[in-house]
């Protein structure tokens, strides 16, 4: 990926809207998973089909559950209750892609 200083502005410009339109695209996949899994239980993620373990289905909902937090409070969603801060959001998610 070109860094900006390589780039002229209007270059600049695309790559950021296509930074940003990726993140709220993220960000709208996320919360459709979030949706989805709201409707089984953790039991459900350890019984078949998915197989999971204990630790492995509550890291999904986990970081599930984070990123819906993102997505609500980004959104400034009256009534919906704000994570006590500092908090880090990215913690639960990295644990499931593998970053660090």
């Amino acid at each position: 990926m070109p860094m900006f200083d390589e780039l002229n502005p209007t270059q600049t410009i695309m790559q950021i809207q296509q930074h940003l339109a990726a993140l709220r695209q993220a960000f709208e996949d996320c919360e459709s998973d979030y949706q989805w899994a709201s409707a089984y239980s953790l039991a459900d993620f350890e019984a078949s089909p998915l197989n999971m373990t204990p630790a492995g289905a509550q890291a999904i909902l986990n970081a599930l559950a984070d990123a819906h937090q993102l997505w609500m409070t980004g959104q400034g969603t009256p009534g919906f209750p704000a994570a006590t801060l500092p908090y880090n959001f990215m913690a639960s998610m990295r644990m499931i892609d593998g970053t660090k």
